[in-house]
């Protein structure tokens, strides 16, 4: 974040917020001037050490602390009837046999720069970390594999502009990566949105990166602090606006075909410019959720909540086509009255800036939206994490606090279990006899704190006065139990710059998978023998490795993507041949197709495979008259 302090406090934006319906935000389809840069990371060079800029904000006034809530205040979801949780360390018995330790953990990329800034984004063999100057690839044991790299050198930035608020993320609907960094020209009212997609799962291998101005149809406005999402079917990124005078404008969504930036054609787009939230106020510091599966009726969401004095939380729901005209819903959500949390104690030094009462992150999972953020109880910060139901109308299903007395939580990031309520947190971390650092939190369901651990001792204190705008956590790719996460922390001489600490644990005690699902990039044959792809008018080709799956005769069975953990079947394809290829109409719907080997007269079927819990899958095939046998080894 470049200039963000000296703008007028949220909680003054929150105050005058107006009670009317939500102005629609103000789209725009046009192709932006886009640049695409082809990089090669090898043709690069790391790197030379020379001067580090510093990040200054002057005198940050802390007008949280003078606000206390009462401490009989509870925390509660108003549109649910769930009772809250309220977590605190140690106070009940491990649900686990054994949380496992932080198993993986390394020092990352540094610049000097105050703050840092880190982020990161794991795929199936690297790890990419970005600060506000550099760009680093590692593999999974910590050996640096690939740069530093400038940014500047990595996105092709010309020398007059400044770089800053970089972001990662792993797509795991297309196995890639996409990177971004914000650029600004003051000097010629010039912004700009720097993003790179790699062109393979390889981080190290080649990146398509695209420049685009950030200020297109708002002249004279600059963006800062951006965050990022995904899903299926786009990228999105996030940005405050600023006119040249420093003063906060509105909040707009870019949204980019991410399957052009892999290619390496000209970005489909929309922009939606001036968000409001249902209150027809402005959602500073707006978060596009984390959405790696398929939504019923493909829709997407953000989050946002006040930074300072606050009563909702703002949910967005995206829905219909992305580049020509998507609906942006808004809701809020009742939230008691909190107050964003204070600066973080450490025990030498002056405490750092928590910028308490944002949400920091969302991830979408199995019908709920995760979020959480930092607020002031009882002298403590603390971290409250929301689960909501957005199933129809958005409602808090269940709202936790993590409380760890005497200590400071802020910055919290949570990354719900992949099979129940379980969920982790990475949060900054410190206290009276703790300087700040990071801190890992394993949850259960119930509210139990299975496990926490800081993820670096945090030698020194950070006397900047900041503590960074950015952290991250994601889980494996090739291993869903497994949680990776990136913070800041003081281990040098300075105490006003920052360390990165990459670490990695998993998540429960639980066998890791035998070996990794394929790469879904459809090049491969065997280990992935099902490929669709366009063919004339509507209709579609399917072709499949027919060595794979010798039978006499196939079928087609297609399956309702909305309701894929039943496996509700929502059409079949009868007589397709053994020839490993049909052309022909899918069903309409979001649907999905897997082709079932058959082989009359005996009427067996191969498998449909199996469901999350390992459990072999129903078959709601009828049509083609077969009997399921789980037995056989086609299993496409």
């Amino acid at each position: 974040m470049k200039r963000l302090l000296g703008i007028v406090p949220l909680a003054t934006l929150v105050a005058t917020a107006l009670a009317a319906a939500p102005t629609p935000p103000r789209a725009t389809h046009a192709p932006p001037p886009q640049r695409l840069r082809v990089v090669d990371p090898s043709a690069l060079r790391a790197d030379a050490a020379g001067a580090h800029a510093v990040e200054s904000f002057g005198t940050i006034p802390n007008i949280l602390e003078t606000f206390e809530p009462p401490a009989t205040r509870s925390v509660t979801g108003r549109a649910s009837s769930v009772a809250p949780t309220l977590v605190t360390p140690g106070t009940a018995a491990a649900t686990d046999a054994v949380t496992p330790p932080i198993d993986v953990r390394f020092d990352a990329v540094t610049d000097g720069w105050t703050p840092p800034d880190p982020v990161m984004a794991v795929g199936r063999d690297h790890v990419v970390v970005l600060i506000n100057t550099r760009i680093a690839i590692y593999d999974k044991n910590g050996t640096l594999v690939d740069g530093p790299y400038s940014l500047s050198s990595f996105f092709g930035i010309p020398s007059r502009f400044f770089e800053f608020d970089p972001l990662a993320i792993y797509d795991p609907h297309s196995d890639r990566f996409i990177v971004t960094a914000l650029a600004d020209d003051s000097s010629a009212n010039d912004s700009r949105i720097y993003i790179a997609f790699s062109t393979t799962g390889d981080a190290t291998g080649t990146w398509n990166t695209y420049d685009i101005d950030a200020d297109r149809d708002q002249p004279g406005h600059w963006a800062d602090y951006s965050s990022i999402g995904i899903d299926r079917n786009a990228v999105y990124l996030t940005a405050n606006m600023f006119d040249r005078s420093d003063s906060f404008r509105n909040v707009t969504l870019f949204i980019y075909d991410k399957e052009d930036g892999y290619a390496g054609r000209p970005l489909d787009n929309t922009h939606l410019i001036d968000v409001r939230t249902a209150g027809n106020g402005a959602p500073f510091r707006l978060r596009p959720a984390f959405v790696g599966e398929i939504v019923p009726g493909d829709a997407f969401f953000l989050v946002q909540s006040s930074s300072n004095i606050g009563t909702t939380l703002n949910v967005f729901r995206l829905t219909g086509p992305r580049f020509s005209a998507p609906v942006l819903d808004a809701y809020g959500l009742s939230l008691p009255l909190y107050y964003g949390a204070g600066s973080g104690r450490q025990p030498s030094g002056s405490g750092v800036a928590s910028l308490g009462g944002s949400v920091w992150n969302g991830w979408y999972r199995a019908g709920k939206l995760w979020t959480a953020h930092a607020v002031s109880s009882g002298g403590d910060n603390v971290a409250r994490i929301h689960r909501l139901d957005v199933g129809g109308t958005p409602v808090i299903e269940q709202t936790y606090e993590l409380r760890d007395p005497g200590a400071d939580v802020f910055f919290p990031y949570v990354l719900p279990d992949t099979e129940d309520f379980d969920f982790a947190l990475l949060s900054a971390y410190s206290s009276p006899s703790v300087n700040a650092t990071g801190r890992y939190w394993n949850i259960a369901a119930d509210g139990t704190v299975r496990g926490f651990e800081d993820l670096r001792d945090a030698p020194l204190a950070n006397n900047s006065g900041r503590h960074g705008d950015y952290f991250a956590i994601g889980e494996d790719p090739t291993d869903p139990n497994r949680i990776w996460m990136i913070s800041q922390y003081m281990k040098r001489s300075s105490t006003s710059g920052g360390d990165q600490v990459v670490a990695s644990v998993r998540f429960e005690d639980v066998p890791p998978p035998g070996s990794p699902p394929p790469v879904p990039d459809g090049s491969q044959t065997g280990s992935q023998p099902v490929r669709v792809a366009k063919a004339t008018g509507d209709e579609v080709t399917v072709t499949w490795d027919a060595s794979t799956c010798p039978a006499s005769d196939n079928h087609l069975v297609w399956y309702d993507l909305a309701q894929m953990a039943s496996y509700v079947v929502a059409a079949e394809t009868c007589g397709i041949g053994a020839g490993g290829t049909w052309t022909g109409l899918p069903p309409g719907g979001s649907v999905g197709v897997i082709v079932a080997g058959y082989d009359p007269p005996t009427d067996t079927e191969g498998s449909h495979g199996t469901d999350s819990g390992g459990t072999e899958r129903p078959s709601q095939a009828t049509t083609c008259a077969a009997a399921k046998a789980t037995g056989g080894t086609c299993v496409p």
